[in-house]
């Protein structure tokens, strides 16, 4: 499986060679020939504006660690668990949450569409960011919010943002946070823990929106 941070650098990578491949054509068919300063200045807003919409992520040593279950595990008593998933696909991504209890009685499942999102960091931000704020609108109190990106679990641990579209995306979950008397936790587990949001998450894609309150939550999966 590849990296969040390999995916950002394979990205910016592509998005490199494309700019190359532009100027190549430009030279080759139009006949426009590109002062060599000129063309490094181009790949060079490149990288920035790339940068811009998504910083890498930081290094893997700093990162959390990962709950070493590989199935579901209850919550505390008086507790919800929150499972998160954002699969991506070549249109958007969408995100997928499932709030369970300590008898392990599905609460809610959620689904929501995002269309245009097509970079695997900033889905699983997203779908964190929708966790918040559900946590916020049904004043829950007692949370643990559990996803397999190990990126965005340390950094909403850590509080820390960037000046990027993903920036942006934390700084709102940190402003929702701060408003709130919530006991909230949040972990980096395997995906196999989290396979029910998952799933949630591919129906919300071919469905737009998917809401299910307390019924035969794994008879609709089936």
């Amino acid at each position: 499986m590849v990296s969040e941070t390999s995916q950002f650098h394979i990205l910016q990578c592509i998005c490199l060679l494309w700019r190359i491949w532009k100027s190549r054509n430009k030279v080759t068919f139009e006949f426009i020939q590109p002062h060599v300063r000129s063309l490094a200045r181009q790949f060079y807003n490149q990288v920035l504006e790339f940068s811009f919409l998504l910083p890498p992520p930081p290094p893997r040593s700093s990162l959390v660690p990962v709950h070493p279950a590989t199935t579901w595990v209850p919550p505390p008593e008086d507790f919800l668990k929150i499972n998160v998933d954002a699969p991506v696909c070549t249109t958007g991504c969408s995100s997928g949450l499932v709030f369970r209890g300590s008898d392990g009685h599905v609460v809610l499942a959620l689904g929501l569409q995002h269309q245009g999102i097509i970079y695997p960091y900033l889905a699983e931000l997203l779908v964190f960011r929708d966790a918040i704020s559900i946590v916020a609108s049904r004043s829950l109190t007692h949370v643990i919010v559990e996803g397999d990106s190990e990126v965005v679990v340390y950094q909403v641990r850590q509080g820390v943002f960037e000046v990027s579209i993903g920036g942006l995306v934390f700084r709102e979950c940190l402003q929702i946070l701060s408003s709130l008397s919530v006991c909230i936790e949040f972990r980096a587990v395997h995906r196999s823990a989290i396979s029910a949001a998952h799933r949630v998450a591919r129906k919300a894609l071919l469905l737009s929106r998917v809401e299910i309150e307390s019924f035969d939550f794994l008879g609709w999966l089936l």
